[in-house]
């Protein structure tokens, strides 16, 4: 595999977790948070560094309230100093430093996502990008989603090294079988 070209990170920890009735971002993960266990996959696959977008206490907080993860993504860009940016979503555990990878290997100066799913991504960290965040959150009633931005700055896509990599845990449902799903590789691995 060639070397991957510098990058920073910004975890997406925000979110309200209402179908999962309690913070996505400090669920238990194999004995530390949530948000612990996405923060050193993203440092294990090379980030320089991790963005942690939440309004929380020693966090990154929002430029724009409400805003969805757009707003997230928006003030991650302003503070890395990369022009590669990894974006990665708090509800992806099975994700692996593969997999992470493999996005960060495609030789584009485009963004880049998974088939079918917006994120994770990579983005460029470019004026074009930001002129479309700082449009989009000032404008009420706005497309403010993930894939429209992609859609917009144009991507191009690849597909994951395994299939679980991708799966959401929204709900406790989702939660335990990915709880299962950890366990079930570790002991098969």
């Amino acid at each position: 595999m060639k070397p991957i070209r510098p990058f920073s990170c910004i975890l997406l920890a925000g979110g309200k977790s209402s179908r999962m009735g309690q913070d996505k971002a400090e669920l238990n993960w194999h004995g530390q948070p949530l948000w612990q266990h996405m923060k050193a996959l993203a440092t294990a696959a090379g980030a320089r560094e991790v963005i942690v977008s939440r309004n929380a206490s020693g966090f990154v907080p929002d430029r724009y309230a409400a805003a969805g993860p757009l707003a997230g993504i928006d003030v991650g860009l302003c503070r890395s100093r990369d022009d590669r940016v990894l974006v990665l979503a708090i509800d992806t555990p099975l994700l692996s430093v593969t997999d992470i990878q493999q996005l960060l290997a495609v030789n584009t100066n485009k963004a880049v996502c998974f088939t079918g799913h917006p994120l994770p991504c990579v983005l460029p960290n470019s004026l074009t990008v930001h002129r479309y965040l700082q449009r989009v959150l000032k404008q009420a009633g706005s497309n403010r989603s993930v894939q429209s931005l992609l859609i917009a700055i144009g991507f191009e896509s690849c597909q994951p090294s395994h299939g679980k990599a991708l799966q959401n845990t929204n709900t406790p449902a989702e939660w335990q079988q990915a709880l299962n799903d950890a366990a079930k590789e570790f002991c098969d691995g």
